[in-house]
């Protein structure tokens, strides 16, 4: 099993703990047994190639266990199913049970097109595992990357349900205090898992959202919402 760093933000400062794979399988299973649902509806932004899609593919249909249908409830309006939409602006190859979205992450039709597809509901959860091509700048691909993170937020309160979860990749900088204030205005719990794979000296992590609060924060301007 893999050893996980995980650093929690709270109002005293942020603490490391180090945990273990089948630890987080184990929280995942008591808080899916609280709240006595699955995620049914996901999306991933800035999907190509299409690893996360994948990998959100294979646990939804497994858990509904429905794999031998991926597709039918990609394309069937009828189903009801989990249902998966991947975006990104570079075209992607189909895979199971994933409907793909070529758009503009800043753009309202790409919200739409979404909505859309989810029949008029919102996902349970969003991710968003986009990166620009590092400069070897810190500074330079912290504030890219930053940009990148706020463009994902915006649309992410345009898809996502009250009490949904959102991850994303992010930069850690000198200025990830303020981003962590900013997510912890629109999320109950925001947390920093550092994946073990990772060098120590590497800047990545991911940012763990669960909590949205919806009501105000729903559909903010994609243009300049964090302004």
């Amino acid at each position: 099993q893999q050893v996980v760093k995980v650093t929690t933000n709270n109002n005293d400062g942020a603490t490391t703990t180090t945990t273990t794979t089948s630890e987080i399988n184990a929280v995942q299973q008591q808080q899916q047994t609280k709240r006595r649902k699955r995620v049914q509806r996901a999306v991933d932004l800035c999907a190509a190639p299409g690893s996360w899609s994948q990998v959100l593919s294979d646990r939804l249909f497994d858990n509904n266990n429905n794999d031998e249908n991926k597709d039918d409830y990609a394309e069937e309006e009828e189903e009801e199913g989990p249902a998966i939409v991947a975006v990104d602006l570079q075209p992607m190859a189909p895979l199971p049970g994933v409907h793909c979205i070529q758009g503009d992450i800043t753009s309202l039709s790409t919200a739409q097109a979404i909505i859309q597809h989810f029949k008029g509901r919102r996902a349970e959860l969003v991710i968003c595992d986009g990166a620009p091509d590092v400069t070897g700048l810190h500074d330079i691909d912290e504030y890219i990357q930053g940009q990148l993170l706020l463009s994902a937020i915006n649309i992410t309160t345009h898809v996502l349900s009250p009490g949904g979860s959102f991850v994303a990749k992010i930069f850690r900088g000198r200025d990830v205090g303020l981003l962590y204030s900013q997510l912890r205005i629109l999320f109950e719990r925001v947390s920093v898992a550092k994946p073990a794979s990772s060098r120590n000296s590497s800047i990545e992590a991911f940012v763990v959202c669960q909590g949205f609060r919806g009501g105000r924060f729903n559909n903010l301007p994609l243009e300049g919402g964090f302004d």
